[in-house]
Parts: structure tokens; sequence; C-alpha cells
């Protein structure tokens, strides 16, 4: 079960007994007005991906969006990232804020360093 607050915005999922979360919810309906939100893990991600706010997220994204959260999954450093595949770390910031394209070559470095499709760092800049 999920239950959200608004004014202010208050999100969260808990997970126990039933009586404990009636009893959390009951003490903030003097405060804020609250919607429940209840499913399962499923359908929540149906229509997170289905939602417009999802869509509006991944029409941003370009290979610079994942190599910044490939790179920061893998707790490495730009110049870490540098060395070990041979690209400047300069194009390595320019590519990550979408100054700069990432080209197939380095492309290929990139897959093979973070172990992932290549085409995934092939998603061009959305143009502003």
């Amino acid at each position: 079960m999920q239950a959200v607050a608004k004014t202010p915005l208050i999100e969260f999922s808990f997970k126990g007994p039933r009586d404990a979360l009636v009893d959390i919810l009951e003490r903030l309906k003097g405060a804020y007005p609250i919607r429940i939100v209840e499913s399962d893990e499923d359908s929540v991600a149906e229509d997170w991906t289905s939602s417009k706010l999802s869509q509006q997220i991944k029409s941003r994204m370009h290979g610079g969006s994942y190599l910044r959260i490939d790179l920061f999954k893998a707790g490495a450093s730009q110049k870490a990232l540098a060395e070990a595949t041979g690209i400047p770390q300069p194009h390595i910031s320019q590519m990550i804020a979408g100054k700069r394209p990432i080209s197939h070559e380095n492309a290929q470095k990139l897959a093979k360093y973070f172990h992932r499709p290549a085409k995934r760092y092939r998603v061009p800049p959305v143009a502003a």
C-alpha cells in the first residue's frame, strides 16, 4: 500500500501490518489531504512506464545521460573512465552534458567498459 499526502508533498511506501498503517494515516489526515494508492509492483511498473512523466523523461535521455548513469553506478570517475578507455576526459564530460555526440568507436569502448550494448550510448541529444 502506498499513501500520498499532498500540500506539502509527502510520499511513502509502507510494508508491515495494515493496522499500523491505518494508525499512521489517521494521524496524518488531520493535517493533510490524503490519497491512498494500493497496487502491486507489476501494476506500478505498468503505470509508471506509460505515464506522461515517464515519457517526458525518456524523451530527454541521450547517450550521455546513460553514460552518466552507468558511471555513477560503477562508482567510477570520469578520469578513471578516460584512462581505461583512452577517451579524453574533457570529451567524456562533453558527452555527458550532451554537447558532444558519442561516436561509434567511443560507444564500443564504453560498452566494453560497462558491459552494456553500444547502442545504449548512441541515442542523440534532443535539440534545445
